[in-house]
């Protein structure tokens, strides 16, 4: 050891501040959320590789989809729709990412409901769209959004609740739908 080195002084490590710790947005109702992840992780390829599960689910089914009974084509579906559910409700989406969202579209056609249930329309028990429309939205959960400006809900099977447009419009937010 130097001489020097003995009156130099070394910064105790508290002075050094702890790596901020990722934050997280949080969501009251799963298919806003779904709404948030079609825009981050479809349309701007912010969140990661996309997930492809029903991309899979039909690359594995193709050859007989239209030979296999009702019965069978929904004990196979079925589970996917599930594990497909658990991923993006487990999906964390860093709130670092909220700025990004600067308009909200939700329609029937987006890419995230094919990966949840690709095969929607087959079957009666999913044609009314219900476990993908958004009937509410508080506004904790949308306030993480800085720079959120419009909602866009059109194609669906039904129309937004008139009492989440009147607030959503109150909030300042621009709706437009079909």
């Amino acid at each position: 050891m130097g001489l020097f080195e003995n009156w130099r002084r070394k910064a105790p490590e508290e002075s050094v501040p702890p790596p901020e710790e990722e934050r997280y947005l949080e969501f009251d109702s799963f298919p806003f959320k779904l709404a948030v992840v079609q825009e981050l992780m479809y349309e701007q390829k912010l969140l990661g590789e996309p997930y492809r599960g029903g991309d899979a689910f039909m690359e594995r089914y193709a050859g007989d989809l239209e030979t296999v009974s009702e019965e069978t084509a929904l004990q196979r579906l079925l589970p996917h729709i599930e594990e497909a559910e658990a991923y993006f409700r487990a999906l964390k989406i860093p709130a670092s990412l909220a700025g990004q969202i600067k308009s909200l579209y939700v329609g029937e056609e987006l890419d995230i409901y094919y990966q949840i249930n690709p095969q929607w329309g087959d079957f009666d028990c999913f044609e009314d769209g219900d476990a993908f429309d958004i009937k509410d939205i508080s506004e904790r959960e949308i306030r993480q959004f800085p720079n959120l400006k419009e909602a866009l809900f059109f194609n669906m099977y039904h129309d937004p609740p008139e009492a989440l447009l009147q607030k959503l419009e109150g909030w300042g937010y621009a709706v437009k739908y079909d």
